[in-house]
């Protein structure tokens, strides 16, 4: 003994052979826990999920699907399972994402964006979180993947593994002796027969099988020898053995200790218990609470149970978080005591009624503390009750809206103040309110008999309109507002404003409201009316005036001419002031003169009344006399011109015309340009037309002054600030586009703030070009 206890041998005399405490072969113990995935329990918590979850293998074939992933991919299980996850749904991470199978191989967990496609074809983007999981060998055994944003950390695993029942499944059981005087060890048969499967002649002894012992915690096995040899107290321990097919067993040791007189200790004798299949259902076990757990933190989902005391026996990170407590806080408690916010609620009645009924329920429930609602689901257990709830406060505030929204448009629509069509795109329309109906002095017969149809109430010049607001509802689910005009009943003409948006995909199906433009229409007609009219009036007295004072201009000249003498110097002085003032007074008609004939051409646009002398001539005939008259009329300013080589460049024109685009196209530039800066007027040409530029250097203008610079009546923010606003209406330039459109061709600018503008139309060439 006093040997033996100098040596620090222990009652099986572990040889040292290199096996670490915890390992075994595989060969021998049951197959590890690789299929846990098929238990009811996983099954059942995976399936509550409102997030797709999927288990796949090593090799990503999957092997199982949830119902919220045949949901968000469109495949059912059947089709699923055994799949490649990343052929399946042609996963492609993001950019930044590119490395996320060799984090996820690294690291054992990934989380990013990646784009998927769904059984229809369309991509769906997710926020995915991967996680490799390990059996016992710390081997990969299975990937987990759920497509949400997850918040892991550890929490208590006791709690669930008191709910899982584990019986001890006990073999081999036989007897071991120890002589502590001369170190004599011995086994009985029973358990020698487990190292030895396979029948020979000379099986092992006992000596032999000491030789692969290892205790399963040296200093524990020494602590408790000790005490035994010291004490007498029982002796229970572990020990590990590798049998001769290299398979390692859990043993079990429980013996006493034999005493002299002398209370020596002389001899231990006692039972050895094979326990492996307990240690591996243990592993098991362990391993099953970590995918449990797992799987529960991984859930968005706030999730707990409770057992028939309503104790709480475990709450996930979520459900914590919304009670603001933590897991370890509130394991352990009544829950109506913890959580005093459910008493006398929803939650508690439906509680109590799926434990007395032992039946799932779900339900919508306020929750007061915190003002939120939450999807709740109740799934009872034969230890009590399994609770998981979502979040749902975005989507009830959303259908509140969206109530509300539908309920508003509903009594806009009822109102008949605009008119409202449900249609298909191939025409029919399916509803109408009265107003659409009224509109077009159809009646609800006629609707409910099929004989309205959008496409065919639209004339043809409106065809191309329609086919790009189809092809917009199509690509984009709406379509921006257009003017057109329908035909009624009569086969009279309605002008109306409309816009729509898609509200059924499958079929699919438009939602259009329409506005009836009759009366602005009218009243448009009618100001280009009393514009015309104003024009006209306008026009006889400034003729008049214009040559009143012409007319000075003549005799001031012909007095002067007719004096031999020479004036006096203030007379002199008088006469030049008086013909500056006249000279001016000429220039100031001539801008009067120049609005009257934009008014007067705006209101014959109106009508359609505007005619154009169209005859071939010269381009740069046209141009070169109008800058050559702006020259003159405006003085210092510089106008350079900058010419082709060519000097015939025919055109089919109004001549007349052309040179009022010009001419407008020069007077805005002066307009808004620095008295000493040039404006630069170019023709250029190509084989199909000419173009003609004005450039200028003046302060430029923004992208959305650009945009809407052609439109009647338009004027920018700098020409609303300009002392000269009384000489613009923003109509010049939208009758040179219309002019230039008569003409077959297009206007444009380019302008960029503080560098100035550049307007350009072109014409097209006659043919036999230059």
């Amino acid at each position: 003994m006093r040997q033996a206890l100098k040596q620090e041998k222990t009652p099986l005399a572990p040889s040292q052979a290199g096996i670490k405490p915890g390992q075994h072969n595989g060969d021998t113990c049951e197959q590890a826990p690789c299929h846990h995935i098929e238990d009811q329990t996983y099954i059942r918590l995976i399936e509550m999920s409102h997030e797709a979850m999927i288990i796949c293998d090593p090799q990503q074939h999957i092997q199982l699907w949830n119902g919220s992933a045949e949901e968000l991919y469109g495949w059912a299980k059947q089709e699923a399972i055994g799949c490649l996850y990343h052929e399946l749904l042609q996963s492609r991470p993001s950019k930044q994402d590119a490395d996320s199978m060799f984090q996820l191989l690294q690291e054992d967990q990934w989380e990013g964006e990646l784009l998927q496609t769904k059984c229809d074809g369309k991509l769906v983007v997710v926020k995915s979180r991967q996680s490799i999981l390990k059996d016992d060998t710390d081997y990969p055994d299975h990937i987990l993947i759920v497509n949400q944003d997850i918040t892991t950390s550890k929490k208590p695993e006791q709690s669930l593994q008191d709910q899982v029942s584990v019986t001890a499944c006990v073999q081999n059981i036989g007897f071991w002796s120890w002589n502590v005087l001369d170190d004599q060890q011995s086994l009985s048969d029973q358990i020698l027969s487990a190292f030895d499967h396979q029948p020979r002649e000379d099986p092992p002894n006992g000596a032999q099988v000491m030789q692969t012992v290892q205790a399963a915690n040296p200093a524990n096995t020494k602590r408790v020898l000790q005490q035994a040899l010291k004490t007498g107290h029982k002796y229970i321990d572990e020990y590990i053995l590798t049998d001769a097919s290299k398979h390692k067993h859990w043993i079990e040791v429980q013996g006493r200790v034999y005493f002299d007189e002398q209370c020596n200790p002389i001899k231990m004798m006692g039972i050895a218990i094979d326990v492996t299949r307990q240690k591996q259902k243990e592993h098991r076990l362990h391993a099953s609470n970590h995918y449990l757990h797992t799987i529960l933190e991984s859930l968005k989902d706030a999730f707990f149970l409770v057992d028939k005391q309503w104790h709480l026996i475990y709450v996930n990170q979520q459900a914590a978080r919304l009670v603001h407590y933590s897991a370890d806080d509130l394991i352990g408690h009544n829950i109506w005591e913890k959580v005093p916010g459910l008493k006398n609620t929803i939650f508690e009645e439906k509680a109590y009624e799926a434990v007395q009924t032992q039946k799932a329920i779900q339900f919508e429930a306020f929750f007061a503390p915190n003002r939120h609602w939450y999807d709740v689901h109740l799934h009872p257990t034969a230890e009590g009750l399994s609770v998981n709830y979502n979040d749902v406060t975005a989507y009830k505030r959303t259908e509140i809206a969206l109530r509300t929204s539908e309920h508003k448009f509903k009594a806009l629509i009822d109102a008949n103040i605009i008119g409202f069509t449900l249609a298909e795109l191939d025409g029919k329309i399916i509803e109408a309110n009265d107003k659409l109906l009224k509109m077009l002095e159809y009646t609800k017969a006629d609707l409910a008999a099929g004989r309205l149809n959008w496409r065919e109430v639209t004339p043809d010049e409106y065809r191309g309109i329609d086919y790009q607001a189809v092809k917009d509802l199509l690509e984009t689910g709406v379509f921006m507002p257009v003017e057109k005009e329908y035909r009624n009943k009569h086969g009279q003409r309605v002008p109306v404003l409309m816009t729509g948006t898609i509200v059924e995909n499958t079929r699919p199906l438009c939602a259009a409201i329409i506005v009836d433009l009759r009366t602005q229409k009218e009243l448009e007609k009618q100001k280009d009316t009393f514009m015309s009219i104003v024009g006209h009036e306008l026009r006889t007295p400034l003729t008049a005036i214009n040559g009143s004072i012409q007319l000075a201009q003549r005799r001031i000249q012909r007095f002067l001419q007719d004096r031999p003498d020479k004036l006096p110097s203030d007379v002199e002085v008088m006469i030049d002031k008086l013909c500056k003032l006249l000279e001016q007074s000429l220039r100031q008609t001539r801008v009067q003169n120049r609005l009257i004939n934009d008014m007067l051409d705006v209101s014959r646009l109106a009508i359609d009344k505007l005619e154009l002398f169209m005859q071939p001539g010269n381009l740069i005939s046209v141009v070169k006399e109008t800058v050559e008259d702006l020259r003159y009329t405006e003085g210092n300013h510089p106008i350079y011109l900058v010419l082709p080589e060519q000097r015939y460049i025919p055109a089919l024109m109004d001549s007349d015309r052309i040179s009022q685009v010009v001419a407008n196209y020069i007077s805005n530039a002066l307009k808004y340009s620095d008295p000493e800066e040039p404006i630069t007027v170019e023709i250029t040409v190509d084989d199909a037309q000419a173009h003609v530029w004005v450039h200028d250097r003046g302060e430029g203008m923004s992208k959305e002054e650009q945009k809407h610079i052609w439109n009647r009546y338009y004027r920018t923010n700098h020409a609303r600030g300009k002392k000269t606003t009384g000489v613009n209406l923003g109509l010049g330039l939208h009758i040179c586009q219309v002019l230039i459109e008569r003409h077959q061709g297009q206007v444009g600018v380019t302008s960029k703030k503080g560098k100035g503008s550049t307007f350009w139309f072109s014409l097209p060439l006659m043919e036999g070009g230059t």
